[in-house]
């Protein structure tokens, strides 16, 4: 089902996409009050279709759960748990950089497949 799911999304028109996410780092007296710019790691992903909203409503950018699975860098994670690290997660498509607003899961089958992420620029 994963490999169909990911060749549909391509057929959609799916691409590339960056996961942005923070890294936790402990304070150090080097990092002062937390003026220092927090580390980012930045991992590609593929295939993910970026769809817009007919009635304005914002952007949503879907990919299967593998997909996401190995941004996150390959753990095996619960859902919720998947769900609260995207959240906390930006989306770059382009040059254009999305906050992750909201997360729903698509289920096929009994199982989480596909994950929808609403967008804001």
């Amino acid at each position: 089902m994963e490999q169909a799911a990911q060749a549909m999304l391509r057929a959609l028109g799916g691409g590339r996409a960056a996961l942005l996410m923070t890294q936790t780092m402990a304070a150090t007296p080097q990092s002062g009050l937390g003026v220092a710019a927090l580390a980012v790691t930045e991992t590609e992903m593929e295939p993910v279709l970026l769809q817009a909203q007919p009635s304005g409503t914002p952007l949503l950018a879907i990919a299967t759960a593998a997909t996401l699975r190995r941004a996150l860098g390959g753990a095996e994670l619960s859902e919720v748990q998947m769900i609260q690290m995207l959240q906390g997660a930006m989306l770059r498509a382009g040059e254009t950089q999305y906050r992750i607003a909201a997360v729903t899961v698509k289920r096929f089958g009994g199982s989480a497949l596909l994950y929808e992420l609403e967008i804001e620029a």
